[in-house]
């Protein structure tokens, strides 16, 4: 492969990413939601990544657009790995919740089971 089209290919997947941190970031704010469909759109698009990152000096040296589009790639990384990290304390914060209200639900159940005994 080529620089041109390696630089196209960082390029694409640098805007596909965005698109997923944009669908993230919907999803934090309670916009969408986010999915098996989405975790596994992030895996396969970063798994493609690591032959790629594995010239990155080499491409870096010999051609400028592919240093911006690399840079890009670690930056939108970085924001990737703080949506996840938030959406991982959100999904945290509503286990707990439901955990809550499922404790809440049984006592419920076990009141309304022992007033029908007493009847």
């Amino acid at each position: 492969m080529n620089q041109t089209e390696i630089a196209k290919e960082i390029s694409e997947t640098n805007a596909h990413l965005e698109r997923l941190l944009g669908h993230t970031r919907q999803s934090l704010r309670g916009e969408s939601s986010f999915g098996v469909e989405q975790v596994r759109a992030l895996s396969a698009l970063i798994s493609e990544m690591p032959p790629r990152m594995a010239r990155s000096q080499e491409l870096r040296a010999s051609d400028p657009a592919i240093a911006a589009a690399i840079d890009r790639y670690k930056s939108n990384l970085g924001e990737l790995h703080l949506a996840l990290q938030q959406m991982h304390m959100m999904l945290l914060s509503r286990r707990s919740q439901m955990e809550s209200g499922r404790v809440q639900l049984d006592a419920v159940r076990q009141w309304a089971g022992a007033l029908s005994h007493t009847r």
